[in-house]
């Protein structure tokens, strides 16, 4: 069994890449009203466009404000995942 250590530690003010999948699609201009996120699309298994976004945010309220933002777009969240916290 692998231990945590304190760079596997998440915390509210630190920074860390994280990805998030979407259903739908997020036109490549919205990346800075998306904190600077890298945009791309895919299908999903089911045939389904999805928009994935990747970028490091600053710190939990950055990665709110982007969840808040794909909501108020009405796209139902696939996943959110931290990458790094480094």
């Amino acid at each position: 069994m692998k231990s945590k250590s304190s760079d596997d530690v998440l915390t509210m003010s630190g920074a860390a890449t994280y990805q998030i999948i979407v259903q739908g699609t997020i036109d490549p201009s919205w990346t800075n009203r998306l904190a600077g996120m890298n945009i791309s699309e895919r299908r999903s298994e089911n045939g389904e466009i999805e928009t994935v976004l990747v970028g490091r945010l600053a710190d939990q309220t950055a990665l709110s404000s982007v969840l808040n933002r794909l909501y108020e777009l009405h796209l139902p969240v696939v996943s959110a995942d931290c990458l790094d916290n480094g």
